[in-house]
C-alpha cells in the first residue's frame, strides 16, 4: 500500500514558495529603481530592455520574450516613442516589418538603470559572483523548471 501524500507544506522549506517570493522581491525592487531614475512602468522597462539587448527586435519579438500581450507591447512602444527612447526603423531584409532601435536618450536611461541594478542585485548577491556567473545560475534553475 502507498503513502498518503502530505497535506501541508512547510513554506520555509518549499524552494518553489521560496523562489516564487524571491522572484517577487526581485521584481519589486526592480521597479522601484525603473521608477525612480526612469519614471518608466513596468512594461516599458521590459520593451526598453528587450530592444537594447538586441537592437532590431520587432515588436511581435519583444511579446515572444515578455510575459506581456501584444497590447500591451504596443502600448509601451508608442510611449517610448513619444518619450524619444525607442524608434521605429524599416527591416532591412524585410521592408514590411519594422525593427525598434534604442535611442540615446534611451541607451542612457537605460544604462543608468542597468548600473544601478548591477550594483545592488547582481554584485550585492554574491562578492564572488560575476554577474555573468549570477545568470548561468538563474538559467540553470530554469532549465531544472522546466523539466517539471
Amino acid at each position: 500500500m502507498s503513502k498518503k501524500a502530505p497535506t501541508h507544506i512547510e513554506l520555509n522549506g518549499f524552494w518553489p514558495y521560496q523562489v516564487t517570493v524571491l522572484a517577487d522581491q526581485i521584481s519589486r525592487y526592480t521597479m522601484s529603481v525603473v521608477r525612480e531614475e526612469a519614471n518608466l512602468n513596468q512594461s516599458q522597462w521590459r520593451v526598453l530592455a528587450a530592444v537594447v539587448d538586441q537592437p532590431g527586435r520587432t515588436a511581435a519579438e519583444v511579446t515572444a520574450i515578455t510575459p506581456m500581450d501584444k497590447t500591451i507591447v504596443s502600448r509601451a512602444v508608442n510611449s517610448l516613442i513619444d518619450a524619444g527612447h525607442i524608434k521605429k526603423t524599416q527591416n532591412e531584409k524585410d521592408r514590411r516589418r519594422l525593427s525598434l532601435e534604442t535611442t540615446q536618450s534611451g541607451l542612457k536611461l537605460y544604462e543608468k538603470i542597468a548600473s544601478r541594478l548591477n550594483e545592488r542585485l547582481v554584485r550585492s548577491f554574491s562578492t564572488e559572483t560575476s554577474p555573468e556567473h549570477f545568470v548561468i545560475t538563474l538559467k540553470n534553475y530554469s532549465k531544472v523548471m522546466q523539466l517539471l
